[in-house]
Parts: structure tokens; C-alpha cells; sequence
């Protein structure tokens, strides 16, 4: 037994080696083995991991690009909205700035028009010379900042009334010269017997119309003046009882005619007192009004000879009556030593 024994562990010395080489082979080839499992299953698990994350990383790249997009274009949908906005808002305020300045300046050219429709209306309308003037002014006013009317004196042309804030001489040349200002003569038959003078801002064209239109209608006030008066209209025959002739064997003159008469006289002397006011006043200093003013005054009573018809001139002297009124101012004494006084019926 102890022979066997001996015999095994002999046996088992000898094969050690060899078994121990065997098992370390065997245990290299199962790591090996082992090793290309788990590199294998590793790798698997690798591609599988990243094929996932790329999957999981598209999707969300694809959520986030899309988020994006719509956040993008909610942003530039909303910035768009704003400056739209605000240029429709810039335009419709461009747009009503621009409508409202035509819409005046419209309004400004229309009542300019209605202005040049009414101003030949306006001066033929006029009772007197002063009264032209003066509607001239009012007419003229609104195209200028300053408007100042001035009618010929011996020493040039004088001031006679002014609308505006502006300060005018009391006294110009007919000559004046300013290329900053407006100013234009009136002449009739070759004389200058006024001027209109504006200061900046003006409306040039608008003021050489009215000037014009007041030019032409002193001329036809002067011709009405100086043309004689129109023959009365023959009328039918009635079974009204006439009334008794006057002294000069004339038919007594109707109401109108007497009323035609006092306008008449009343236009030519308030002619002389516009034009003559510095000797006027002198005259009246001095009583000596008719001494001063003889021809002007001379002038103006053979224009209502020619204008008042006989019967008139025979029953009352309106043209004394005005001369008295108007420039004496009631006090016939300032008329001087040298005025005939009123017409009698030898000077019709």
C-alpha cells in the first residue's frame, strides 16, 4: 500500500509539470477566448450606445432646430409687426401732415380767389375815393404782414392809412427802391396819385392784382365823375297834374335826382380832402381854404355841373353844402374872403 503510494506521488511529480503547463494553456485560451467575447460584446455594446446617442442627439438636434425656427420666426414675425407698425404709423402721420398742409393751402388759395372775385365788386361799390382806399386795405390786409397806402401831396407821397404791425414813413419818393419790400405806384393818366408799400412776408402776385384792380377803378371813378349826367328817359304821358316850374322855366327835379346830386358833390370834395389834406388843414388854420385849394375846388364844381342835371343845380347848391361840411367843417368863414360862395341861378 505504502508502495502505491509512494508510486502515485512519484507519478504525480513527474506529470506536475505537464499538467500545470496544460492548465495554464487552458486557462490562456479561456481568457483569451473570454477577452474576444468582451471586446466583442464591448464593441456591440459601443455601437449600440453611440447609434442610440446619435439617434437620441438627431431628435433632439431636430427638436432644438425646430424650436429655434419657431422661436426665430415668432421673434422676426413680432419685429417685423413693430416696424410695420411703426411705419404705417410714420406714414399715416406723413400722410395727414401732408393732406392738412394741402387742405390749407387750398383753403388759403381759395379764399385768395374769392378775395380777387370780390375786389372789382368791392371798389365799384365804393362811394368815395377814401371808401376804395380803405376797402382796398381791408382786402389787401391778408397778403402781407404789414400794407401801407400812400395817396401824392406836393411833397411826395404821403402816408394815408396802414394796416399790420409795421412802422412806415410818414413821407416817400415815388422813386423808392427796396428790393426786401413790396411797393407800387398807382398812376392815372400818366400821373402817379398813390402807392402801395408792404413789408416781407408778402404775396407779390396777389398785391399787383388788387393794385391793379384799385388802378382801374379810380379810373373809371374819375370818368364817371367828369362824364356828364345821362338825360332823364322819356316817360308816357299821365294825367298827373306836373308840378310848377322852377325860376329857370325848368321842370322841378324828382327826389332821386337831388339824392344823385348830394352823392355826387359829396365823392368830389371827399376826392379834394384825400389828396389835399396838409393844405386843407392849412386853410383852415388860416381861413383861407378856397385861396389854398381855388383850382382843385374849381375842378371839382364844373365835374358836378356836368354830372347834376339843371333842375338840380338851380334848386340847391349840394356841392356848397359839402364844401361847407366837409372841409370848412361847418364853419363857413374858413373858406376865406375869395370863395363866390354857392351857385346861383345865373351860373347854371
Amino acid at each position: 500500500m505504502e508502495l502505491k503510494t509512494q508510486a502515485v506521488d512519484r507519478l504525480l511529480e513527474l506529470l506536475s509539470p505537464a499538467l500545470a503547463a496544460e492548465l495554464d494553456r487552458i486557462v490562456a485560451d479561456m481568457c483569451q477566448a473570454l477577452e474576444q467575447d468582451f471586446q466583442k460584446r464591448l464593441q456591440s455594446a459601443v455601437r449600440e450606445a453611440e447609434a442610440s446617442f446619435i439617434a437620441s442627439a438627431e431628435a433632439q438636434l431636430i427638436r432644438a432646430v425646430a424650436d429655434a425656427k419657431e422661436t426665430t420666426r415668432k421673434q422676426v414675425t413680432e419685429e417685423l409687426e413693430k416696424f410695420f407698425e411703426a411705419k404705417l404709423a410714420d406714414t399715416v402721420t406723413q400722410l395727414k401732415s401732408e393732406a392738412s398742409s394741402e387742405q390749407a393751402r387750398l383753403q388759403e388759395q381759395l379764399v385768395r380767389w374769392r378775395i380777387f372775385a370780390e375786389t372789382q365788386r368791392e371798389l365799384a361799390q365804393a362811394s368815395s375815393q377814401p371808401e376804395m382806399l380803405a376797402r382796398f386795405l381791408v382786402l389787401a390786409q391778408a397778403f402781407a404782414a404789414g400794407l401801407g397806402l400812400y395817396v401824392a401831396k406836393p411833397e411826395g407821397l404821403a402816408l394815408w392809412k396802414s394796416r399790420g404791425q409795421a412802422v412806415f414813413p410818414e413821407i416817400i419818393s415815388d422813386e423808392t427802391t427796396d428790393p426786401q419790400s413790396y411797393f407800387r405806384t398807382i398812376e392815372v393818366r400818366g400821373k402817379s396819385i398813390a402807392a402801395v408799400c408792404a413789408v416781407p412776408p408778402f404775396q407779390a402776385e396777389a398785391l399787383d392784382f388788387l393794385t391793379s384792380s384799385l388802378q382801374y377803378a379810380i379810373e373809371v371813378f374819375g370818368l364817371k365823375m367828369r362824364s356828364p349826367a345821362p338825360k332823364p328817359a322819356v316817360t308816357p304821358q299821365t294825367n298827373t297834374v306836373p308840378g310848377p316850374p322852377t325860376a329857370s322855366g325848368e321842370a322841378p327835379a324828382e327826389p332821386k335826382a337831388h339824392a344823385d346830386a348830394r352823392r355826387t358833390a359829396r365823392l368830389l370834395v371827399s376826392e379834394i380832402k384825400l389828396y389835399h389834406d396838409p393844405e386843407l388843414k392849412e386853410g383852415r388854420e388860416h381861413a383861407d381854404i378856397y385861396r389854398r385849394l381855388k383850382k382843385e375846388i374849381d375842378l371839382g364844381r364844373e365835374a358836378y355841373k356836368r354830372r347834376v342835371a339843371a333842375a338840380v343845380l338851380v334848386a340847391h347848391d349840394y356841392f356848397h353844402e359839402e364844401l361847407i361840411r366837409i372841409l370848412t367843417e361847418n364853419d363857413p368863414s374858413r373858406m376865406g374872403a375869395g370863395y363866390p360862395g354857392p351857385l346861383s341861378s345865373k351860373d347854371v
